[in-house]
């Protein structure tokens, strides 16, 4: 019986103590699972920090990204992270956010600005139009006052010459005559000014002729400037200009003689050599005063040329309308006009170059190359008289 109850004690003692052994081995093995958790609590807490110290960092760094200085250009690379979520899944997506970011702050920086440009080349457009218009609208509105002025003068001074013309056929043997003629000249030379506004404003030149000899052409434009007794010219009266160019080629001449005439000394001489060619004539205009410069032929060039020749309100203060209004007879009629310089005398040379089909040949059926005469002063005792002005 001792015996039993010693064996049911010893296996009550080790059951109790197999017990305990596994309530210890749980023991520890909970302890290592609360150790494991306790560990994976601080981490998650470092982590949980550190993606709230990205964040933030990500937050302070999206306002640079609209800053970058070219298009496309990000600054996913520098975004600084703390070292635990370094190398890790949410360090990768926090660079794909901030990259993504970029692109998206850069696209609609891109658009905006397309949109901008865009808008600017459409106002800057209409702009342009606008002031193209305005500058049309100024351009016409000076030509119509130009035109109304000038017409408005040519048709009174063209009233004033008819008045002298009969004065002058009535008075030839008296003392009135030399006093009328003067006159006259006088209204010529108004007539030519107004003349070549009028041709600048659009409008066309009045005056009929008929069929007329080189030489009476330059008599007539002679007739319509002052200091004519200074010019000094050949005569070439077997070729005649055409009834429907006279008018342009006289008018073009007398700009011509003015000119020299104008820049040259007080006593100093203008010649006018005409020279017949197989395809054309050449009326030759050398003055010995202020040669143009090589600036100044390549402006008198371009007005020849037609460029910047046509805006009446780029005149100035002080309008130059000669050789534009040359550039536009010379356009309209079908001649040519051309600058060079020096001339033989220093000065500067006009060549008025007249083709084939606006000239006549009465002495002969076709034009031969003919002598030129000796060079001899024409010095009226009162200035050529054109016929009266219609």
């Amino acid at each position: 019986m001792t015996d039993l109850i010693l064996a049911v004690g010893a296996v009550a003692v080790l059951a109790a103590a197999g017990t305990a052994w596994r309530f210890h081995r749980a023991y520890r093995r909970e302890q290592r699972r609360a150790e494991e958790f306790r560990g994976r609590s601080e981490q998650l807490g470092h982590q949980l920090r550190a993606v709230d110290l990205a964040l933030e960092q990500l937050a302070a760094h999206i306002p640079v990204l609209g800053a970058a200085n070219a298009p496309g250009e990000h600054h996913a690379g520098d975004l600084a992270l703390p070292p635990p979520p370094a190398h890790t899944v949410l360090a990768d997506r926090l660079r794909d956010v901030t990259g993504q970011v970029a692109a998206t702050v850069t696209q609609v920086r891109e658009t905006a600005q397309a949109t901008a440009e865009q808008h600017v080349g459409m106002i800057r457009t209409a702009a342009d139009q606008e002031i193209a218009r305005a500058r049309r609208e100024s351009r016409e509105a000076t030509r119509a006052a130009v035109r109304s002025f000038a017409s408005g003068v040519v048709a009174r001074a063209s009233r004033l010459s008819r008045e002298i013309s009969q004065g002058v056929r009535s008075h030839q043997d008296d003392e009135a005559y030399a006093t009328l003629v003067h006159i006259d000249h006088i209204a010529q030379q108004m007539l030519l000014t107004a003349q070549g506004y009028a041709v600048l404003a659009g409008d066309k030149l009045s005056r009929r002729w008929p069929r007329t000899s080189l030489t009476d052409v330059i008599r007539a434009a002679m007739g319509r400037i002052e200091g004519y007794q200074r010019v000094e010219h050949h005569e070439l009266d077997t070729v005649a200009v055409h009834s429907r160019a006279v008018e342009a080629v006289v008018h073009t001449l007398a700009l011509l003689l003015d000119n020299a005439l104008r820049y040259s000394p007080p006593a100093a001489r203008v010649h006018v050599a005409v020279e017949q060619g197989h395809h054309a004539c050449f009326l030759t205009v050398d003055d010995a005063g202020l040669r143009m410069d090589d600036e100044r032929l390549l402006w008198a060039s371009d007005i020849m040329s037609g460029k910047d020749r046509d805006d009446i309100t780029q005149l100035g203060a002080h309008p130059q309308t000669g050789l534009r209004v040359a550039s536009l007879l010379a356009e309209n009629y079908g001649f040519r006009v051309e600058l060079t310089a020096p001339n033989i005398y220093q000065g500067t040379r006009a060549v008025l170059v007249l083709p084939n089909k606006l000239l006549a040949f009465p002495a002969a059926t076709a034009p031969e190359p003919a002598a030129v005469p000796a060079p001899r002063p024409a010095v009226p005792r009162s200035p050529p008289r054109p016929p009266p002005a219609g």
